[in-house]
Protein backbone atom coordinates (compact mmCIF):
# COMPACT_ATOMS: atom_id res chain seq x y z
CA UNK A 1 0.00 0.00 0.00
CA UNK A 2 1.13 3.68 -0.55
CA UNK A 3 2.45 5.60 2.41
CA UNK A 4 0.78 8.44 1.72
CA UNK A 5 -2.54 7.05 1.45
CA UNK A 6 -2.27 5.74 4.77
CA UNK A 7 -1.05 8.28 6.63
CA UNK A 8 -3.94 10.40 4.99
CA UNK A 9 -6.78 7.89 5.70
CA UNK A 10 -5.26 7.54 9.38
CA UNK A 11 -5.49 11.25 9.46
CA UNK A 12 -8.58 11.79 7.89
CA UNK A 13 -10.14 9.03 10.33
CA UNK A 14 -8.72 11.09 13.34
CA UNK A 15 -9.82 14.48 12.62
CA UNK A 16 -13.39 12.47 11.44
CA UNK A 17 -12.96 14.41 8.45
CA UNK A 18 -11.17 14.63 4.92
CA UNK A 19 -10.98 18.11 4.50
CA UNK A 20 -9.62 18.92 7.23
CA UNK A 21 -7.35 16.41 6.80
CA UNK A 22 -6.84 17.59 2.80
CA UNK A 23 -6.09 21.11 4.39
CA UNK A 24 -3.69 19.79 7.47
CA UNK A 25 -1.80 17.65 4.53
CA UNK A 26 -1.92 20.20 2.15
CA UNK A 27 -3.85 17.63 -0.81
CA UNK A 28 -6.97 20.06 -2.33
CA UNK A 29 -10.27 17.94 -1.05
CA UNK A 30 -11.00 16.30 -4.34
CA UNK A 31 -7.70 15.15 -4.28
CA UNK A 32 -7.78 13.40 -0.78
CA UNK A 33 -11.15 11.31 -1.86
CA UNK A 34 -9.84 10.44 -4.52
CA UNK A 35 -6.64 8.61 -2.71
CA UNK A 36 -9.06 7.56 -0.31
CA UNK A 37 -11.39 5.77 -3.08
CA UNK A 38 -7.69 4.42 -4.58
CA UNK A 39 -6.94 3.25 -1.66
CA UNK A 40 -10.31 1.11 -1.28
CA UNK A 41 -9.86 -0.65 -4.41
CA UNK A 42 -6.09 -1.66 -3.35
CA UNK A 43 -7.55 -3.41 -0.36
CA UNK A 44 -11.06 -4.39 -2.09
CA UNK A 45 -13.61 -3.21 0.05
CA UNK A 46 -14.71 -0.28 1.87
CA UNK A 47 -12.14 1.16 4.70
CA UNK A 48 -14.77 4.42 5.75
CA UNK A 49 -18.26 5.32 6.37
CA UNK A 50 -19.47 8.76 4.97
CA UNK A 51 -21.73 10.46 6.71
CA UNK A 52 -23.07 14.09 6.94
CA UNK A 53 -21.27 14.92 9.49
CA UNK A 54 -17.71 13.44 8.12
CA UNK A 55 -16.44 9.66 8.18
CA UNK A 56 -15.48 7.60 10.23
CA UNK A 57 -13.96 3.53 9.56
CA UNK A 58 -16.41 0.71 8.81
CA UNK A 59 -15.51 -2.36 11.02
CA UNK A 60 -13.03 -3.27 7.96
CA UNK A 61 -11.26 -0.12 8.90
CA UNK A 62 -11.22 -0.33 12.73
CA UNK A 63 -9.11 -3.51 11.94
CA UNK A 64 -6.73 -2.17 9.90
CA UNK A 65 -6.64 1.06 11.36
CA UNK A 66 -3.83 -0.39 14.16
CA UNK A 67 -2.02 -2.17 11.58
CA UNK A 68 -1.66 1.09 8.71
CA UNK A 69 -0.45 3.29 12.49
CA UNK A 70 2.30 0.45 13.20
CA UNK A 71 2.94 0.67 8.91
CA UNK A 72 3.26 4.32 9.36
CA UNK A 73 5.57 4.24 12.45
CA UNK A 74 7.86 1.37 10.85
CA UNK A 75 8.06 4.02 8.13
CA UNK A 76 9.17 6.80 9.92
CA UNK A 77 11.83 4.78 11.28
CA UNK A 78 13.46 4.22 8.21
CA UNK A 79 13.17 7.59 7.15
CA UNK A 80 14.84 8.95 10.25
CA UNK A 81 17.65 5.84 10.40
CA UNK A 82 18.18 7.34 6.20
CA UNK A 83 18.13 11.17 7.85
CA UNK A 84 20.57 9.68 10.45
CA UNK A 85 22.77 8.43 8.16
CA UNK A 86 22.92 11.59 5.69
CA UNK A 87 23.47 14.01 8.89
CA UNK A 88 20.19 15.20 9.01
CA UNK A 89 17.99 15.85 11.74
CA UNK A 90 14.52 15.34 11.15
CA UNK A 91 11.68 13.12 12.05
CA UNK A 92 8.65 12.94 14.23
CA UNK A 93 8.18 12.24 18.31
CA UNK A 94 4.59 11.75 19.44
CA UNK A 95 4.76 11.72 23.31
CA UNK A 96 1.88 10.55 25.92
CA UNK A 97 2.40 12.47 29.52
CA UNK A 98 0.65 12.88 32.36
CA UNK A 99 -0.05 16.48 32.69
CA UNK A 100 2.11 17.33 35.33
CA UNK A 101 5.11 16.00 33.35
CA UNK A 102 4.15 17.90 30.58
CA UNK A 103 3.94 20.58 32.16
CA UNK A 104 6.17 20.85 34.50
CA UNK A 105 9.12 18.65 32.66
CA UNK A 106 9.09 18.19 29.20
CA UNK A 107 9.50 22.15 28.12
CA UNK A 108 13.37 21.97 30.24
CA UNK A 109 13.89 19.04 28.17
CA UNK A 110 12.38 20.57 24.59
CA UNK A 111 14.24 23.80 25.33
CA UNK A 112 17.88 21.15 25.23
CA UNK A 113 16.73 18.90 23.14
CA UNK A 114 15.60 21.64 20.38
CA UNK A 115 19.13 23.03 20.58
CA UNK A 116 20.48 19.95 19.31
CA UNK A 117 17.98 18.65 16.78
CA UNK A 118 15.85 21.91 16.14
CA UNK A 119 13.73 19.93 12.58
CA UNK A 120 12.77 16.87 14.57
CA UNK A 121 8.90 18.10 15.46
CA UNK A 122 7.44 16.88 18.99
CA UNK A 123 3.45 16.08 19.65
CA UNK A 124 2.78 15.75 22.92
CA UNK A 125 -0.54 14.56 24.71
CA UNK A 126 -1.61 14.98 28.12
CA UNK A 127 -3.41 12.16 29.92
CA UNK A 128 -4.52 9.39 32.68
CA UNK A 129 -2.69 6.26 32.65
CA UNK A 130 -5.74 4.29 31.29
CA UNK A 131 -5.60 6.51 27.70
CA UNK A 132 -1.60 6.48 27.96
CA UNK A 133 -2.09 2.67 27.97
CA UNK A 134 -4.59 2.43 25.16
CA UNK A 135 -2.22 5.02 23.45
CA UNK A 136 0.36 3.06 22.92
CA UNK A 137 -1.17 -0.46 22.73
CA UNK A 138 -2.44 1.30 19.49
CA UNK A 139 0.94 2.49 18.21
CA UNK A 140 -0.23 6.42 18.27
CA UNK A 141 2.98 7.25 20.35
CA UNK A 142 6.34 6.53 20.10
CA UNK A 143 7.11 6.88 23.87
CA UNK A 144 5.31 7.54 26.98
CA UNK A 145 6.03 9.47 30.73
CA UNK A 146 4.29 8.13 33.12
CA UNK A 147 3.77 6.02 36.25
CA UNK A 148 3.05 2.00 36.82
CA UNK A 149 4.08 1.40 33.50
CA UNK A 150 6.16 -1.67 35.14
CA UNK A 151 4.32 -4.85 33.83
CA UNK A 152 2.68 -3.21 30.51
CA UNK A 153 2.86 -4.37 26.96
CA UNK A 154 5.96 -2.34 26.38
CA UNK A 155 9.65 -1.32 28.16
CA UNK A 156 9.76 0.22 30.99
CA UNK A 157 12.70 2.82 32.07
CA UNK A 158 12.53 3.23 35.51
CA UNK A 159 13.36 7.35 36.40
CA UNK A 160 12.53 8.43 39.69
CA UNK A 161 10.32 7.83 42.42
CA UNK A 162 7.86 10.82 43.11
CA UNK A 163 6.59 10.77 46.58
CA UNK A 164 2.35 11.28 47.27
CA UNK A 165 1.59 13.87 49.69
CA UNK A 166 -1.39 14.40 51.49
CA UNK A 167 -2.94 17.41 51.01
CA UNK A 168 -4.62 19.30 53.64
CA UNK A 169 -6.40 22.91 54.66
CA UNK A 170 -4.27 25.53 56.40
CA UNK A 171 -5.20 25.51 60.22
CA UNK A 172 -6.71 21.47 59.62
CA UNK A 173 -5.70 19.67 62.87
CA UNK A 174 -3.54 17.32 60.55
CA UNK A 175 -1.73 20.40 59.33
CA UNK A 176 0.11 20.67 62.51
CA UNK A 177 2.47 17.66 62.31
CA UNK A 178 5.41 16.74 60.59
CA UNK A 179 3.35 13.70 58.77
CA UNK A 180 -0.05 12.44 58.19
CA UNK A 181 -0.73 8.92 59.65
CA UNK A 182 -1.53 7.23 56.62
CA UNK A 183 -5.14 5.27 59.06
CA UNK A 184 -5.45 9.44 59.58
CA UNK A 185 -7.02 10.03 56.02
CA UNK A 186 -10.29 7.67 57.15
CA UNK A 187 -12.16 9.57 59.13
CA UNK A 188 -11.91 12.60 56.65
CA UNK A 189 -13.56 14.10 53.75
CA UNK A 190 -11.86 13.36 51.14
CA UNK A 191 -10.89 15.09 47.12
CA UNK A 192 -10.81 11.89 44.61
CA UNK A 193 -9.38 12.27 41.56
CA UNK A 194 -11.71 11.69 38.57
CA UNK A 195 -11.24 8.20 37.00
CA UNK A 196 -8.13 7.22 34.79
CA UNK A 197 -6.59 10.15 36.91
CA UNK A 198 -6.78 8.34 40.39
CA UNK A 199 -4.98 4.99 39.92
CA UNK A 200 -1.83 6.56 42.25
CA UNK A 201 -4.27 7.43 44.93
CA UNK A 202 -6.38 4.52 45.02
CA UNK A 203 -2.94 2.15 45.51
CA UNK A 204 -2.73 4.90 48.78
CA UNK A 205 -6.02 3.87 50.10
CA UNK A 206 -6.70 0.37 49.17
CA UNK A 207 -3.95 0.20 52.19
CA UNK A 208 -6.61 1.33 54.68
CA UNK A 209 -8.92 -0.43 56.55
CA UNK A 210 -11.65 2.26 55.10
CA UNK A 211 -11.56 4.54 52.27
CA UNK A 212 -12.65 7.80 53.56
CA UNK A 213 -15.64 9.67 52.56
CA UNK A 214 -15.75 10.81 49.05
CA UNK A 215 -17.16 14.22 48.71
CA UNK A 216 -16.00 15.76 45.62
CA UNK A 217 -13.99 14.14 42.59
CA UNK A 218 -12.12 16.58 39.91
CA UNK A 219 -9.87 15.78 36.82
CA UNK A 220 -8.10 18.71 37.52
CA UNK A 221 -4.92 18.99 40.20
CA UNK A 222 -5.38 22.11 40.37
CA UNK A 223 -9.13 22.27 41.23
CA UNK A 224 -8.27 19.91 43.64
CA UNK A 225 -5.83 21.77 45.69
CA UNK A 226 -7.84 25.09 45.80
CA UNK A 227 -10.95 22.73 46.63
CA UNK A 228 -8.69 21.53 49.85
CA UNK A 229 -7.30 25.44 50.19
CA UNK A 230 -11.10 26.56 50.59
CA UNK A 231 -11.61 23.80 53.31
CA UNK A 232 -13.47 21.17 51.31
CA UNK A 233 -11.54 17.95 52.23
CA UNK A 234 -7.96 16.86 52.23
CA UNK A 235 -6.75 14.99 49.01
CA UNK A 236 -3.67 13.14 48.09
CA UNK A 237 -1.31 14.55 45.41
CA UNK A 238 2.05 13.82 43.80
CA UNK A 239 5.29 16.24 45.04
CA UNK A 240 5.83 16.90 41.20
CA UNK A 241 2.41 18.57 40.86
CA UNK A 242 2.67 20.46 44.40
CA UNK A 243 6.60 21.70 44.19
CA UNK A 244 5.93 23.83 41.26
CA UNK A 245 2.55 25.36 41.88
CA UNK A 246 2.07 27.98 44.41
CA UNK A 247 -1.01 27.21 47.25
CA UNK A 248 -2.11 27.77 50.68
CA UNK A 249 -2.66 24.45 51.73
CA UNK A 250 -0.23 22.31 53.78
CA UNK A 251 2.02 19.45 51.82
CA UNK A 252 2.94 16.63 54.37
CA UNK A 253 4.63 13.19 53.45
CA UNK A 254 2.41 10.06 55.00
CA UNK A 255 3.43 7.74 57.71
CA UNK A 256 4.78 5.08 56.16
CA UNK A 257 5.67 6.84 52.99
CA UNK A 258 3.88 6.54 49.87
CA UNK A 259 4.98 6.89 45.90
CA UNK A 260 5.15 5.72 42.90
CA UNK A 261 7.02 5.08 39.91
CA UNK A 262 7.91 7.22 37.08
CA UNK A 263 9.27 6.49 34.19
CA UNK A 264 9.39 5.63 30.57
CA UNK A 265 7.52 3.52 28.56
CA UNK A 266 8.53 2.70 24.55
CA UNK A 267 6.65 -0.35 22.06
CA UNK A 268 10.68 -2.25 21.78
CA UNK A 269 13.43 -0.10 22.40
CA UNK A 270 15.42 -2.08 19.76
CA UNK A 271 12.69 -1.03 16.96
CA UNK A 272 12.33 2.61 18.65
CA UNK A 273 13.73 5.19 15.70
CA UNK A 274 17.28 6.91 16.14
CA UNK A 275 15.36 10.16 17.50
CA UNK A 276 13.22 8.51 19.82
CA UNK A 277 16.15 7.12 21.34
CA UNK A 278 17.93 10.31 21.65
CA UNK A 279 15.03 11.94 23.12
CA UNK A 280 15.12 9.48 25.55
CA UNK A 281 18.08 9.83 26.56
CA UNK A 282 17.90 13.64 27.35
CA UNK A 283 14.69 12.91 29.19
CA UNK A 284 17.33 10.74 31.41
CA UNK A 285 19.58 13.46 31.82
CA UNK A 286 17.27 15.89 33.15
CA UNK A 287 15.56 14.01 35.43
CA UNK A 288 18.96 12.44 36.80
CA UNK A 289 19.62 16.36 37.34
CA UNK A 290 17.22 16.98 39.89
CA UNK A 291 15.95 13.71 41.14
CA UNK A 292 17.47 11.03 42.77
CA UNK A 293 18.16 7.86 40.94
CA UNK A 294 16.34 4.51 41.81
CA UNK A 295 18.10 2.60 43.40
CA UNK A 296 18.97 -0.93 42.07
Amino acid sequence: MNIRKCEAFVRAVELGSISKAAEELGYTQSGLSHMMQSLEEEAGFPLMVRTSSGIRPNSEGELLLPIIRQLLNTNESLEQYIAQIRGADTGRIRIAAYPSVATYWLPGILREFQKDYPHVEIQITEMGSGAIETIMADHQAELCIYAGGAGKDFEWVPLCRDRMLALVPPGHPLAAGQSVPLAALEREEFIMPMPDYDGEVRFVLDKLAAWPHICFSACSDYAIINMVTEGLGISILSELLLEHYSHQAVALPMDPPQDRELGIGVPQMKTASPMTRNFIRYVERYVRQRRPPIAP
